[in-house]
């Protein structure tokens, strides 16, 4: 997963909802966003960490300090005034989930005042996953959310022979998150 969509993905789910606004909106400004990873159960962190040692062995220096700055399990997201606003709609907020994911048909199934839940397809997202997706979000206040994406399909070989080191033909997925506002101004890390 790419983590400048996993971002924009989890604070878009933050802000959607089905009929109307939910009671709480994003503030603008910046993020952090902490993520974890499974597939069929099994927390993948490890085996990322251990793909990105064996790679900087190979690389050139310059490329194994961008690689070091790669975190998929912690990372910032900058939220402009206008994208907050724009997550308060819900039909414009459902596009951007969809086109964080890749080519992926999603509906909002149901809705609290602060959390709700959706579903669909996917033809092949972003993330890899090609098959059912659902997923719950929960906005705790303006400055926080947290929620899930859970995925049931195929998945490209070798990102599961890398990832999970073995083939299934359906494997299931898990994408957690927290997103925790920092400040109003954001700042490149």
């Amino acid at each position: 997963m790419k983590k400048i969509g996993i971002g924009v993905l989890a604070l878009s789910l933050a802000g959607l909802a089905q009929a109307g606004q939910l009671s709480v909106a994003p503030k603008a400004g910046q993020w952090q966003i902490n993520t974890q990873n499974y597939i069929e159960g099994q927390d993948i962190a490890p085996r990322l960490e251990g793909i990105k040692r064996q790679a900087a062995a190979f690389l050139d220096p310059k490329y194994v300090a961008k690689l070091d700055q790669f975190d998929l399990a912690e990372f910032t997201q900058c939220v402009s005034p206008q994208q907050a606003t724009l997550l308060q709609d819900p039909e414009q907020g459902l596009r951007v989930v969809e086109q964080a994911l890749g080519q992926c048909q999603l509906q909002l199934d149901s809705q609290t005042s602060t959390s709700f839940d959706f579903s669909g397809q996917c033809e092949l997202s972003k993330q890899g996953i090609a098959g059912r997706v659902a997923g719950q979000i929960r906005y705790l206040s303006p400055t926080t959310a947290e929620g899930y994406v859970d995925g049931v399909g195929r998945f490209p070989t070798h990102l599961q022979l890398l990832l999970l080191g073995r083939l299934q033909s359906e494997l299931n997925l898990r994408h957690q998150f927290t997103a925790q506002w920092q400040q109003t101004q954001c700042t490149s890390k």
